[in-house]
């Protein structure tokens, strides 16, 4: 096989893990970056994703940082 041809391969293969484990993580409540760069770089970690059970936490989207006002002390 052509070095090419690998590298191509290679790297379609990680591109389609990538998007998959990101779809796959945020239905699973697990953080969707970590597992797309994972799947990315190891396309394999993949299966990994599959055969974890569900979370129980609430993976958040919002912005941690944020402050909400409190007007309960009116």
């Amino acid at each position: 096989m052509h070095t090419g041809l690998a590298i191509t391969l290679y790297l379609s293969s990680a591109l389609v893990a990538g998007i998959i484990a990101g779809a796959t993580a945020a239905n699973k409540r697990r953080h969707p970056g970590y597992w797309t760069i994972f799947a990315f770089l190891m396309p394999p970690t993949v299966l990994l994703l599959l055969l974890l059970p569900r979370g129980k936490g609430i993976y958040r989207t919002d912005d941690p940082y944020y402050e909400r006002e409190d007007d309960s002390m009116l």
